[in-house]
């Protein structure tokens, strides 16, 4: 059976690509997951995950925070990684991969799929758009633990609930559609299972 480590920036990106490996490489076997917490403790161990896809494939991901991503590998990846290394960065964030299957979400929060962002890649603050949606959700229990009573900071319930929406209802295929850069990554993960 073949095998593949996930690394994410944080635990919403290991959820992300848990359900890209389901998705795009039916039969392989999760050998570990580990969500980093931040970029700052990401962004040192990308070596030793390099390493690591010498023995078996890596796929990495992170944000891009509203930065270039082409930047961004520059400045994180100075050297050409090894071949099984796949480090996708999701523009601007995460979150745009969430929002891209817009249905999907919609129906988790109870609210109007036209009120969700057609286009998340493109989006100045994905994140900031997606509490703003969730604080008029129908369901009260996201309303109080993915929002602080504020409305513009995450609340304690916000990666939980998130993750959940994800590993039981995102539909890769559907956020693709909408996400080019989401698209791009499970172009690379199909191009992997017919590599190896």
């Amino acid at each position: 059976m073949k095998q593949i480590v996930l690394v994410g920036e944080d635990p919403l990106c290991v959820a992300l690509g848990e359900s890209l490996i389901r998705h795009c490489l039916p039969g392989w076997h999760l050998a570990q997951s580990i969500s980093k917490h931040g970029i700052t403790k990401l962004l040192p161990d990308l070596p030793r995950f390099q390493q690591l896809a010498r023995v078996m494939p890596v796929l990495c991901i992170a944000d891009t925070d509203r930065a270039c991503p082409i930047n961004c590998l520059q400045k994180w990846l100075p050297h050409k990684p090894p071949a099984d290394f796949l480090f996708r960065l999701a523009v601007t964030e995460s979150e745009s991969w969430v929002l891209a299957d817009r249905t999907g979400f919609a129906g988790f929060l109870g609210i109007a799929a036209s009120k969700v962002e057609p286009a998340p890649d493109e989006l100045p603050d994905a994140k900031r758009h997606l509490l703003q949606l969730a604080r008029h959700s129908k369901v009260r229990l996201y309303r109080q633990e993915m929002v602080t009573a504020s409305g513009d900071k995450q609340g304690t319930g916000y990666n939980q609930h998130l993750t959940t929406f994800v590993r039981e209802h995102w539909s890769p295929e559907i956020a693709a559609a909408s996400s080019p850069s989401l698209a791009r990554a499970m172009q690379r993960l199909r191009q992997l299972a017919t590599e190896s």
